[in-house]
């Protein structure tokens, strides 16, 4: 796998990954990743097809890391809010 483009759109790490007929497109925000893969014969079949494609997305891709985000919030907080640490009596 080689890497045929990285670019930024607004807040948002784009690289674009070529293998055998294969392009996938890595997202990368705020220690989240979305990776989207097109095989050959879509529509998607080189960088600048992957750049078109993710600037027509923009507001998609926010969405869902929107969302993710949001799911890892809620996760930390059920995991912090129903651990319960017995402590050793000191005497």
């Amino acid at each position: 796998m080689r890497i045929i483009l990285e670019f930024d759109l607004e807040d948002i790490k784009v690289t674009v990954f070529k293998m055998d007929d294969k392009i996938s497109v890595k997202y990368e925000w705020n220690l989240l990743e979305q990776t989207l893969k097109f095989r050959d014969g879509s529509t998607i079949q080189s960088a600048n097809d992957a750049k078109k494609f993710s600037e027509n997305q923009i507001l998609n891709l926010k969405s869902i890391f929107e969302k993710m985000n949001e799911m890892r919030w809620i996760g930390i907080n059920e995991m912090i809010n129903h651990s319960h640490q017995e402590w050793d009596e000191i005497i």
